[in-house]
């Protein structure tokens, strides 16, 4: 942290995107509680949720297209004060809204949390220089970590003790608030691309069909959203409500999978096993921990140590997965496979959820979760046949990160 003391400018843009995270984790876990308040199950609470994976699904391409585009510091501002707008609007409306207006509601500020995520990414290289990337990228992995447990505990919390429209209020707030830090930035607008939108997506879809150890791994992340997040995220302010102790408990759950990330990112950050595929597959394993917690009564301690395995496995895996993809593609593509490998992970996700209130009207709330486990499970397992995934590189080469590194040192 002493290094990028000697950033103002990031460390103001960092601040107010800390805060602009707290706002996103807090509106969905408090708007899921108000629905369920004003009596709404597992389809409204679906709606609700998939409304915002949709949202994000559609927007993040235009704002990657913005980001190259546009001043980032603009879009930036645009976005926090939409979504403070919006948000303070909704709060003073609330009393006389319909209820199917609140999924709308979250897929506007998803929207806005869409157009902001790349516009921040690709600001961080001109806030820092390149040999305090790493630090500044450590920085905004943390902050999103904790935004993730201070947003579902204070939207928990305040929906508890003081009622939804406070919760709207306060992430409001925050969304002002994080305008403000980009108020006035003095940045410069990105160079103009010379390609169409199209023709970038094409090069980042052909370099992914070159590596079948690429596809295999984003086929299988995408499928643990659409069965294992969706079913498990669906149900479990449901059964928070039922068994585990209420709205507290819900929040109390969501802040457990985030705290467990944290050691996730540590360890990965620390070691370097050979066979990075392998590490990272059989721990994501662990995932299946995750739904399967909340398929048979437990004590709420024990669902919340399940759910902070869940989140050690994501991050522990994203991390080595982020580094190989940084690896083994051409740099020349590298962003349009990134931003290609986010929506890849997030198409399936609004199926997941819309399946998840007819899954279990036919099978049963029991059966849908252990029948996401398994599948969580059993696909870690087989992408590990695909030629390529056990070292997270290309068969040929199995290049290590070390003497990659080197290399370009």
């Amino acid at each position: 942290m002493s290094g990028l003391r000697a950033h103002p400018r990031f460390l103001r843009v960092w601040l107010g995107q800390a805060c602009g995270a707290v706002g996103d984790q807090l509106l969905p876990v408090a708007v899921s509680l108000y629905v369920i308040s004003r009596g709404g199950g597992v389809a409204e609470v679906s709606l609700v949720l998939g409304a915002r994976a949709v949202a994000l699904v559609l927007c993040l391409l235009v704002g990657g297209v913005l980001a190259d585009r546009v001043r980032r510091s603009r879009v930036l501002l645009g976005a926090d004060w939409f979504r403070g707008a919006l948000l303070l609007a909704t709060a003073v409306a609330l009393p006389s809204l319909p209820l199917l207006v609140m999924p709308v509601v979250v897929a506007l500020v998803a929207a806005g949390e869409a157009l902001s995520r790349p516009a921040f990414r690709s600001m961080v290289p001109t806030l820092l220089p390149g040999d305090m990337l790493e630090r500044g990228n450590a920085l905004v992995s943390a902050a999103q970590r904790s935004a993730a447990v201070l947003g579902a505990l204070a939207g928990a919390a305040v929906v508890s003790f003081v009622g939804p429209r406070a919760a709207l209020f306060a992430a409001g707030a925050v969304f002002a608030i994080s305008g403000l830090t980009v108020l006035r930035l003095d940045d410069t607008a990105p160079a103009a691309l010379g390609r169409s939108v199209l023709a970038d997506a094409a090069a980042g879809v052909r370099a992914m069909r070159e590596r079948p150890w690429v596809l295999a791994v984003m086929s299988t992340a995408s499928v643990h959203l659409m069965t294992g997040t969706a079913a498990a995220l669906t149900l479990l302010p449901l059964i928070a409500h039922d068994r585990l102790g209420g709205d507290l408990a819900y929040g109390a759950v969501l802040a457990a999978m985030a705290i467990g990330a944290l050691p996730g990112l540590a360890l990965a950050g620390r070691w370097r096993p050979r066979a990075k595929g392998v590490a990272s597959m059989c721990v994501l394993s662990g995932y299946a921990l995750v739904p399967l917690s909340l398929a048979v009564p437990l004590p709420l301690p024990v669902v919340m140590a399940c759910f902070a395995i869940g989140g050690f496995a994501v991050e522990f895996f994203f991390v080595y997965w982020l580094s190989a993809l940084q690896r083994g593609i051409p740099g020349e593509v590298l962003g349009k496979v990134l931003a290609l490998d986010q929506l890849g992970a997030f198409a399936l996700l609004p199926v997941g959820y819309l399946l998840v209130g007819p899954v279990v009207g036919a099978v049963g709330t029991g059966p849908t979760l252990v029948g996401a486990a398994v599948v969580v499970a059993a696909t870690s397992a087989l992408c590990l046949v695909v030629p390529g995934v056990a070292r997270f590189a290309d068969p040929d080469t199995g290049v290590d990160e070390v003497a990659a590194a080197g290399s370009r040192g």
